[in-house]
């Protein structure tokens, strides 16, 4: 059986903890985990300290996930940008997953994140916190009202109502079991 390959990048910041928790979760899920964990450093930095840091944070986090005899882990350190290496890393070990963090203010478009989901040769999950989130555009604060005045079945103000091709059609009633083809899922 072909283990499941999860790549996370940490990058030493607060957030490693966390980031690293969704990918040993991940792996948990899995029959057979290969974890791989990847720091990448600049030239000017000592890989010494920084490895040392990586395998006490993994550690901590497997002894957390009581990984098992099952589970295989390894730790990066890599030198070079960010988005290189780590899309670089998922190809070598043909990576299922690759999960990283992006917390904080970031630049549109031309973050290291934003070009490793572009180049990855997998599914990327991307971590953050959502009070951190920097909004794609500003919401018309009348649609808003319009669709919780109506409970989400309308959702455009008279202003946007050439959009109200996107209303929301009938409520079906929820029975309490879904199905599909006959079956009850």
């Amino acid at each position: 059986m072909r283990p499941y390959r999860v790549v996370t990048a940490l990058d030493h910041s607060e957030y490693s903890e966390i980031v690293l928790e969704h990918a040993l979760d991940h792996a948990a899920r899995q029959q057979a985990p290969d974890v791989h964990v990847l720091t990448v450093i600049d030239g000017r930095t000592d890989p010494a300290p920084v490895s040392r840091w990586l395998t006490t944070i993994v550690r901590d986090g497997l002894e957390n996930f009581r990984a098992g005899p099952n589970w295989r882990t390894r730790i990066h350190v890599r030198q070079g940008r960010p988005d290189d290496e780590i899309t670089r890393l998922a190809m070598e070990v043909d990576a299922d997953l690759i999960v990283i963090g992006h917390y904080g203010l970031h630049r549109r478009g031309n973050s290291p994140v934003d070009h490793v989901i572009t180049n990855a040769s997998c599914p990327t999950l991307v971590i953050g916190l959502t009070e951190h989130a920097i909004p794609s555009d500003e919401q018309c604060l009348a649609c808003v009202a319009v669709r919780a005045e109506s409970e989400g079945e309308r959702l455009f103000c008279v202003a946007h109502s050439d959009l109200e091709r996107l209303h929301l059609s009938d409520r079906v009633p929820w029975s309490g079991t879904l199905t599909r083809g006959g079956g009850v899922w």
